[in-house]
């Protein structure tokens, strides 16, 4: 009761988190710690899907094509696994099924699965969040308006 705790375990338990560390830093140039690069750089995402739209008279999103422009221009093409197409010409097309099932009525939107969670999707509706959320990078103001 109100009695300091003894300093002997914690500094074991230092000591044993310090070789741990040391060795995960010993290791950062391995090609084991290379593989898992690509999984590092997104905080948690497995599998992102473009959803972009296509309207009834066969004309693309302008705001859709822009978005992708971004995604280009920010070298993350390769972190969006799909991209799928909500076809208003066509009610049962993927895209228009991810749309209802998620009650998304903006487009593009992207929707993402969790490596812990795979029945579990999260949707974004802005490429801004995704990138910061997701994919781990700050945008610039300018971008956020977009």
């Amino acid at each position: 009761n109100g009695e300091p705790l003894p300093q002997r375990p914690f500094n074991l338990l230092r000591s044993m988190f310090s070789r741990a560390s040391n060795q995960l830093i010993k290791r950062a140039g391995s090609s084991l710690w290379q593989s898992q690069l690509p999984c590092a750089a997104r905080s948690f995402a497995s599998k992102v899907t473009f959803v972009k739209k296509i309207y009834a008279d066969g004309s693309t999103c302008q705001k859709c094509d822009f978005v992708w422009k971004q995604i280009e221009k920010d070298g993350l093409t390769e972190k969006i696994d799909r991209t799928v197409v909500a076809d208003e010409r066509d009610m049962s097309c993927e895209g228009i099924v991810l749309a209802r099932k998620h009650n998304v009525t903006r487009a593009p939107f992207f929707v993402v699965t969790d490596d812990a969670k795979p029945d579990v999707e999260k949707v974004y509706d802005v490429y801004f969040k995704l990138k910061k959320d997701v994919f781990a990078q700050e945008s610039g103001e300018a971008e956020k308006n977009e």
